[in-house]
């Protein structure tokens, strides 16, 4: 078990390693790089729009429930903002992305794969890193920092509504503490948090389709593999760069 672990591991590397010397030619695959925004990013706002809206729907009414009981209602805007720029945002975009693209580019790799598809782009000198891998790497650490600043945005206004349209608060008060508390290293946070995710939602899916072999069952476990895989890597490094990354407030400091 530990010894397949460790082989696994290694294996993923020297893909990471692959992926990397393979960007020096990316210009050269800017076309598909391009596609990969869009399916990525472009296709995937009109779910983000859906799950922001009942993320931000439930996050006001649940923080106006419990900081009425303290009479703390105005801290509402901050409290929004800064989960989400912090960790919701950033998550369950990442999240979202790996059920819809991630799960979809290994069950497309993984097929052409088992098709032989793969060995037919060498035979014709394609190198297939360069041509199936890296744009999408690319793609994903561009465009999901994007879809979280995003999805951010959609919630925060979706928690106004609700807080302010549905049980009274008022709007100047939760924009203001909004303003307020939100400051540039939590937008920092979201940037990295989601470039991070983009990676690794997309290495991950492109490692297990790239290594799936056998016939229609290496694509269902490709797939498999990459979701449930590509989520606990999120969390797992969602926790990490929580650690790490510096926690900010500097406008309350000097107000």
């Amino acid at each position: 078990m530990i010894q397949s672990s460790l082989a696994l591991a290694g294996e993923f590397t020297l893909f990471i390693g692959d992926t990397l010397k393979a960007l020096s030619r990316i210009w050269y695959r800017r076309n598909i790089f391009l596609r990969h925004c869009e399916i990525i990013g472009v296709s995937s706002s009109g779910i983000i729009v859906v799950a922001a809206m009942f993320l931000g729907g439930v996050l006001g009414y649940q923080l106006y429930v419990s900081f009425h009981l303290f009479n703390a209602e105005a801290l509402l805007g901050g409290s929004v903002g800064v989960a989400m720029f912090r960790e919701l945002a950033p998550v369950m975009t990442a999240i979202m992305v790996t059920g819809r693209a991630g799960a979809a580019m290994a069950a497309e790799i993984a097929s052409m794969k088992v098709s032989e598809q793969v060995d037919a782009l060498e035979v014709m000198a394609v190198d297939p890193i360069e041509y199936l891998i890296t744009p999408r790497v690319v793609a994903g650490l561009v465009m999901l920092p994007i879809l979280s600043i995003f999805f951010t945005a959609v919630a925060s206004i979706a928690a106004a509504g609700v807080a302010c349209g549905i049980m009274g608060l008022d709007p100047a008060i939760y924009w203001e503490q909004y303003s307020k508390v939100v400051d540039r290293i939590d937008l920092v946070h979201c940037i990295v948090k989601g470039s991070a995710f983009g990676l690794i939602l997309t290495w991950v899916g492109c490692f297990n389709g790239f290594r799936a072999y056998g016939g229609a069952r290496a694509v269902g476990l490709a797939t498999r593999n990459t979701v449930v895989a590509s989520c606990l890597l999120i969390l797992l490094i969602d926790y990490v760069l929580t650690s790490f990354l510096p926690f900010g407030f500097a406008k309350l400091v000097l107000s």
